[in-house]
């Protein structure tokens, strides 16, 4: 336990996998159109930005825990803008109300983007590296 209190967090990553989560966020919104299934679909944005943010990190537990960060604070931007949009445009009452549902689905989020994560640290941790120079004899 004592690890995780003490770790760095990698902001690029967080914010490159907040980044891909968005963009194919907006591209999942205007490309594929609204049926039954689409709640599935509109997941994969959520899944890659934590696989990317997971990926940038080495370990699954890192991975985790960059792929959770990544994650809520992509929901919690779009929280805060749909907020504002809600108060101006809906009013006071239904904006709190779904700020209070949003609070509670963004809980909900993490989890898939912390598991992407995981699956981004491990898989860069047990790709294939070679500690020596390209021409180097091994005796």
């Amino acid at each position: 336990m004592y690890f995780y209190a003490t770790m760095a967090i990698n902001w690029r990553a967080v914010l490159t996998g907040f980044a891909t989560a968005f963009v194919l966020g907006l591209l999942v919104v205007w490309l594929v159109p609204l049926t039954q299934l689409t709640t599935l679909v509109y997941a994969i944005p959520g899944l890659m930005g934590g696989v990317v943010a997971g990926y940038m990190v080495v370990g699954a537990g890192r991975g985790a825990i960059h792929g959770g960060l990544a994650t809520i604070v992509g929901s919690v931007v779009l929280l805060i803008v749909w907020a504002i949009f809600g108060v101006l445009f809906a009013g006071l009452v239904p904006a709190i109300v779904g700020f209070s549902f949003g609070l509670f689905i963004l809980l909900l989020a993490a989890i898939p983007g912390a598991l992407a994560g995981a699956v981004g640290g491990w898989v860069k941790d047990r790709r294939t590296t070679t500690r020596e120079p390209a021409r180097a004899e091994v005796r």
